[in-house]
């Protein structure tokens, strides 16, 4: 009985620590899709992008959405409940705010994350 719980527990944090890699990917990817997109010849006919910087602008785009993910998760950690009574305006404020603060606090907190999640992926594994 103890092992099933057990297993259970496991595929939970798997499909967890899969679900958040997942997360961090499609936000990264949209956003490098936007970073080149808006630096590109379609955008502006004048700008001529190397593919040495294309390369960068798709490095910083998967680096900021997994910074994003990463901040956003850990905020929500320690959000109280208190802001579930908030009138709309105040549900935009604390979006804005929060998305803001999630992008400063997941730029430092993406490789510690990611460090975590995939040592937590290795000891389940065993």
């Amino acid at each position: 009985m103890e092992y099933s719980n057990n297993l259970a527990e496991s595929r939970f944090q798997k499909k967890r620590i899969y679900n958040e890699f997942f997360l961090m990917l499609v936000v990264g990817f949209i956003i490098s899709f936007y970073m080149l997109y808006s630096n590109s010849i379609i955008a502006n006919p004048t700008l001529k992008a190397s593919d040495t910087s294309k390369g960068i602008l798709i490095f910083q785009g998967f680096y900021i959405g997994a910074a994003l993910v990463a901040g956003w998760k850990a905020l929500n950690r320690i959000t109280p409940n208190v802001f579930l009574f908030l009138p709309i305006i105040g549900w935009v404020v604390y979006f804005v705010i929060k998305i803001f603060l999630s992008s400063v606090i997941g730029v430092f907190l993406l490789p510690i994350r990611l460090f975590l999640n995939i040592r937590k992926l290795y000891l389940l594994k065993k």
